[in-house]
């Protein structure tokens, strides 16, 4: 090949790939914009939920599901190994992360209220990440609010106040004012 048609081949290569690069926008067309966690129900949460379990951290796996009477059900498995916990989300819950420092990894529990002897009541999920600890956090929390939400709506009403009777005194009178001189 001379050195003119190698030019001319190199010219056309590079026209070919920007035009190609023209075309494309540089996302992959699977990446989307992932929904406000605040303007979707808990069935898209808990999808989400599901998805930030499915990326494992070391093999490990976080399985969810919510029942009707907002009971949050956890299924963590790390190879042959299940741990499973039930707990109903209920007004006062809290869900808090911390740090393994030995393992460098950061934990998701849920969590008995929000005050310092809060007790743990489950592992939702571990990960590597803190933005996907922070997102399984926030899922749960609005998860938890929704279901008091709920649970508000479909308890009773309250009964009325009790009726008094009425009374038979007369109001006081008024004080009388002294006149005074002009």
């Amino acid at each position: 090949m001379t050195a003119r048609q190698h030019r001319i081949t190199a010219r056309l290569s590079a026209a070919v790939a920007a035009l190609l690069l023209c075309a494309c926008d540089g996302y992959p067309s699977e990446d989307t914009v992932p929904p406000n966690p605040f303007d979707i129900g808990n069935a898209e949460r808990l999808q989400a939920l599901e998805a930030l379990g499915a990326k494992a951290y070391r093999g490990e796996r976080s399985r969810f599901a919510l029942d009707g009477d907002c009971t949050l059900r956890v299924t963590r498995s790390s190879g042959p190994q299940r741990e499973r916990f039930d707990q109903a989300l209920v007004p006062g819950m809290h869900v808090g992360i911390s740090f393994d420092k030995a393992e460098r990894v950061f934990e998701v529990h849920l969590l008995s209220d929000s005050g310092p002897q809060a007790r743990r009541l489950g592992l939702l999920l571990r990960s590597s990440a803190w933005m996907q600890a922070a997102q399984a956090d926030l899922l749960v929390q609005l998860m938890i609010r929704d279901c008091a939400s709920a649970a508000d709506l479909n308890a009773a009403p309250a009964p009325p106040p009790p009726r008094t009777a009425p009374t038979t005194q007369s109001p006081p009178a008024p004080a009388a004012t002294a006149a005074r001189p002009m």
